[in-house]
């Protein structure tokens, strides 16, 4: 098992800088900045073909309106329908929604594509990074939790940043599209679905700032929880030999406990969002239709302006909730970016490859190395602050056979390791 404290419980990691890691990971993926783009354009275009279609919606049904029977003068008057210009305006429909769900599609595509090629590029960057690192970084981390960064962390960014990027640029279009549509119709009826939404969005606002510091709780408690269970695996022997395992249960209950709380929170307080935004958006619903039957019965809007702000009314308030899932997949996010990051910036080991071998006599000045060794006032700790080496000094000639004994926690392990450079 791997010396040092290991099994100490790390404290609680304060909220992410959100700005900070995103920009890390934006200028991670530079290389594929254009097709992300690309996709992000895509799928604004095929938000604009469904914004278009309530409008166009509109229309058929005053068409169709203008056809049905009419009372005039306390006489019926028999209207045609003119079906030339109703199904103009239906093939234009099918037109807009299917340039909607193929674009959309393509959009989908190329971004997890993307995010796939950036997950990838993660895990080598991981594997190039684990051969650099020295020692005294898994004295202070355990081997499950990198595994832990190379696989949750690694794979939350994948899962999480395509789906999330891309239909936060969708809604914001969304959102936006609707609003101006709703003000092209109606005023009145606008800033009324307006005010019914309002309510929603300050509630999800508070939601999402309470919500944010358990999904990064969430990937350090895992971490936490993989580390652990590797470590008694890998050194099950030893937990046995020195009757370690209520010691080894204690501590699993614990991190359990922790991955548990941070879990339930996060996820509660994050289904809370559809169920929220669906209220809004019923209740937004009902105040259209009341307002919009009252306008109409007035003879101040169509009747197609009504069946318009029933699906804009719609298309309104789902980027909403559309805006809380994709902040809560990009918090997430973000608190695993952070993880990867942090493990990717570690220091590493001094490059010696530019320096001669240690064989030859192109060494030291052309003396060719006999393999002489001399440990002259050492002083060395795993720890800063914590030495356990104090003013050593050993001499070893070439060829000589030395025995190193000694208790345990004498410094046997130590000299080796500092032989072999394995510790500075």
């Amino acid at each position: 098992m791997p010396r040092g404290p290991m099994g100490g419980r790390r404290a609680v990691e304060e909220p992410h800088d959100f700005g900070k890691v995103m920009g890390k990971l934006v200028n991670y993926c530079r290389n594929y900045l254009p097709v992300i783009i690309i996709a992000l354009i895509l799928g604004a275009a095929g938000t604009v073909c469904q914004i278009i279609g309530p409008d166009k919606l509109k229309d058929m049904t005053n068409e169709i309106v203008k056809g049905l029977p009419a009372i005039v003068n306390g006489k019926p008057v028999m209207n045609s329908v003119d079906f030339g210009t109703v199904g103009h305006i239906a093939w234009t429909l099918v037109a807009l929604y299917v340039g909607y769900a193929v674009l959309g599609y393509v959009q989908s595509w190329m971004m997890a594509n993307v995010t796939q090629r950036t997950a990838q590029r993660l895990r080598e960057s991981i594997s190039v990074k684990i051969n650099k690192l020295p020692l005294k970084y898994f004295d202070k981390v355990s081997y499950g939790d990198v595994l832990s960064r190379i696989t949750n962390d690694v794979d939350a960014i994948g899962q999480t940043l395509g789906q999330s990027l891309g239909s936060l640029i969708t809604s914001v279009t969304l959102f936006v599209g609707a609003l101006v549509m709703m003000f092209y119709n109606n005023v009145i009826m606008t800033l009324c679905a307006i005010g019914a939404s309002l309510i929603g969005l300050i509630i999800m606002m508070a939601i999402m700032k309470s919500s944010q510091k358990y999904f990064a709780r969430q990937q350090m408690a895992l971490g936490d929880v993989n580390g652990h269970v590797e470590e008694m695996y890998a050194g099950h022997l030893i937990v046995k030999a020195y009757n370690g395992e209520a010691d080894s249960i204690r501590r699993f209950e614990k991190y359990n406990s922790d991955l548990y709380e941070s879990g339930w929170k996060s996820q509660f307080l994050s289904g809370l969002m559809m169920p929220l935004m669906n209220f809004v958006g019923n209740f937004g619903y009902v105040v259209v239709c009341v307002v919009g039957a009252a306008l109409a019965l007035d003879g101040q809007i169509e009747f197609g302006v009504i069946v318009a702000f029933m699906m804009y009314i719609r298309l309104f308030t789902q980027p909403l909730s559309q805006f809380a899932q994709a902040f809560q997949n990009l918090q997430r996010c973000a608190a695993a970016a952070e993880r990867v990051f942090g493990f990717l910036e570690e220091p590493e080991m001094e490059d010696e490859s530019g320096k001669q071998a240690l064989l030859g006599k192109n060494y030291m000045g052309g003396h060719e190395v006999k393999g002489d060794v001399e440990f002259s006032h050492v002083q060395f700790g795993y720890e800063p602050g914590k030495p356990i080496i104090n003013d050593f000094s050993a001499s070893v000639s070439a060829g000589q056979k030395v025995a190193i004994v000694g208790p345990t926690g004498a410094g046997k392990t130590t000299m080796v390791n500092l032989l072999m450079r394995f510790y500075e």
